[in-house]
Order: C-alpha cells, then sequence, then structure tokens
C-alpha cells in the first residue's frame, strides 16, 4: 500500500525497446537511500516515439509532470467512488492492484502516445444517440466500425477529445495504419463520444437509448 499527499514521487523509465528506435515506457516508484529495497518498477504496454535519437539509445528518466498527476488521482477517485469509498487528499493506493496498474498505463498513454485520427475509424454518430458530456478521467464509448469500443477520456480542447482505447478495435483501413489496440490513443470530436454503457452491452436506459 503507498500513501499519496502533496508530495508525489513517481517517475517514468524510457528505455529502447527496438530496433525502430521506440521506448518502452514503465513507471518507477524510488524508495529512499537509506531503505534498502530496490525501486520499483511497473512496466506499462506503451511505447514512446523519441524525441530525438539519443533518447532512443539511451534510458532516460522523468519526473511525473502535473497532468500525469492530475489525471491519475481523478481516476483513483472515480474508482473509489464506484466503491463508494470516500474521497481524500490523501489516498492510499495498491500498486499490486490491477485496478490501478490499469490507471497506470491509462497515464502512460496519455502522456507518451501519439493520438491517431478517427478517419475510417468511426460510425457517424451524429443525432443517432443522446448527448454525453464526458470529463477528463472518465469512462466513455466509441461507436467504431467493429462496434462499440469503451474508452478513457484523457484530453479536451473545445470541439476536440483525445481517448485512450480500452480495447482493440481491430482491422480498419484509415490509410495510415490497419489496426488500432489497447491503448492507442484516438483524436475523435465532442459528439462522437458516447455513454459508457453502449460499450459495456449492459441493458440501455431511457438516458442512453438510441432515438
Amino acid at each position: 500500500m503507498f500513501e499519496l499527499d502533496g508530495d508525489f514521487p513517481f517517475l517514468w523509465r524510457l528505455s529502447a525497446e527496438s530496433s525502430e528506435g521506440f521506448c518502452a515506457v514503465a513507471m518507477v516508484v524510488p524508495y529512499q537511500a537509506e531503505d534498502d529495497r530496490e525501486d520499483l518498477t511497473i512496466e506499462t504496454p506503451v511505447l514512446s516515439m523519441p524525441s530525438d535519437q539519443s533518447r532512443s539509445e539511451n534510458e532516460e528518466v522523468l519526473q511525473w509532470n502535473q497532468d500525469d498527476i492530475d489525471l491519475f488521482l481523478t481516476m483513483v477517485n472515480l474508482q473509489r467512488q464506484s466503491r463508494n469509498l470516500p474521497v481524500s487528499n490523501t489516498v492510499h493506493v495498491d500498486l499490486a492492484d490491477p485496478a490501478i496498474i490499469e490507471i497506470i498505463n491509462v497515464v502512460a498513454a496519455a502522456g507518451f502516445g501519439t493520438p491517431c485520427t478517427s478517419s475510417g475509424v468511426l460510425l457517424n454518430s451524429t443525432g443517432q444517440y443522446p448527448p454525453f458530456h464526458c470529463h477528463i478521467g472518465g469512462l466513455a464509448s466509441l461507436n467504431t466500425v467493429n462496434g462499440f469500443k469503451p474508452c478513457i477520456v484523457v484530453t479536451m480542447e473545445d470541439d476536440d477529445v483525445v481517448c485512450v482505447l480500452l480495447d482493440d478495435v481491430g482491422m480498419i483501413q484509415t490509410g495510415e495504419l490497419d489496426q488500432l489496440n489497447r491503448h492507442d490513443l484516438l483524436l475523435v470530436k465532442s459528439s462522437d463520444v458516447l455513454h459508457p454503457g453502449f460499450a459495456s452491452g449492459s441493458a440501455r436506459g431511457e438516458s442512453q437509448s438510441a432515438h
């Protein structure tokens, strides 16, 4: 169990992953110098495109920035609310909990992934489904060419929304790539973001029903 308050000790470690120059992204929790334990490392499935050749050849360690911290805490508190636990400025997180590890994966994807455009990926949903007011860190769904897929909203700016996919989209044809995978980033419009119930397969309530 790890206690978080105003002091956020998390780091990112980027290390060469392939001959193609991509970097593997891992989260590192350093222990104090007097602590005889090794630093805790949590590998993520996220690959980062290096900004320069030297970064793709040498390991690099970065501090979490404010966007990383805000997204992580937002998702942790949303998870606590879903479990009817109180929201607090100081939270305890279990870094062995698969749900927390998945939040870390989403934060890594948001920070280091490159958003793909939604052309050829989404079906037109304009006017077919009720408006959904999404928020950063919240669960949503997208109406893709391979069915409704769950996602997490990680960035919102005007009408543009960036989502982290929580499921593979499968074979698509966008002219740039033929498949989108879990933890890939997708740039969409706010009108494309739908209630998460569509991707869950749960019975649609009146507020979710298609018109």
